[in-house]
């Protein structure tokens, strides 16, 4: 959509605003461990015949079933357990993106322009992941919007920022990370700077989602949001952005 003002007026526009997402795995050859000590390890644990018994302590409750199989999760600071069918002990790392562009429009001194894009992470058998962003904001020439370092939108106000969560001004827009299928199985949270309603930000490299253990798939939505003032230059900004996500063993 696009805003019209009287004959003289600037009018900034930030179309294709690309971003582009690459996943990378750190730390290669790996090995996991279900249980590991320093005289022992047991790389996946498997419970056969009839069980039916707990095993527990202040930090944990393990069940062995016959059966019918146990499903769900136990953890703690040091250690990780999976319950289930045997599965195989690769670690892995999925990360999808399901937006591969967004456009803010026509840029006003009188409205924020706002977006959004989602991508997904998933992750077994590791410590978790991270997920960082790099790349500048939109730019048209040698001028380059600024980026906000944790702060509201503000009209008239040259600003360009991002947050991983549920919005409410400018706007009603974003999300916060939905875990798939639910919370007992899926663990991953926006960072710290990017997980609070109604505060953008942006800075290269910053890390924005985690996931500090073995998790199943977290959908994130980035929410971007720009702003020009009278001395923004008029043009067509554009720029690109990558997220690059470790796993963290």
């Amino acid at each position: 959509m696009q805003v019209r003002r009287p004959t003289g007026s600037r009018r900034v526009y930030v179309r294709g605003f690309t971003v582009l997402l690459i996943g990378v795995v750190l730390a290669w050859p790996l090995t996991a461990y279900a249980s590991k000590s320093t005289n022992y390890q047991i790389d996946e644990d498997f419970v056969g015949g009839i069980g039916g018994t707990y095993s527990s302590s202040t930090n944990y409750q393990a069940i062995d079933s016959g059966g019918t199989p146990a499903v769900g999760d136990g953890a703690s600071t040091n250690y990780q357990l999976k319950s289930g069918a045997t599965t195989t002990n690769d670690p892995n790392l999925s990360f999808a993106v399901n937006t591969g562009s967004v456009s803010l429009g026509a840029l006003s001194q009188s409205t924020t322009a706002t977006a959004t894009a989602t991508f997904n992470v998933m992750n077994y058998t590791s410590y978790g992941y991270v997920v960082q962003i790099f790349g500048t904001p939109p730019a048209y020439g040698a001028h380059t919007l600024t980026a906000m370092s944790g702060a509201a939108s503000a009209v008239g106000t040259e600003q360009f920022g991002i947050n991983l969560a549920s919005n409410t001004l400018p706007i009603n827009f974003g999300a916060d990370p939905v875990q798939v299928p639910s919370s007992s199985f899926s663990y991953g949270t926006a960072a710290t700077g990017y997980n609070t309603s109604n505060n953008y930000r942006y800075n290269s490299g910053d890390t924005i989602a985690q996931a500090t253990k073995s998790s199943g798939q977290t959908t994130y939505t980035i929410s971007y949001v720009a702003n020009m003032a009278a001395t923004t230059p008029p043009g067509t900004y554009s720029g690109s952005q990558t997220l690059i996500c470790t796993g963290t063993y």
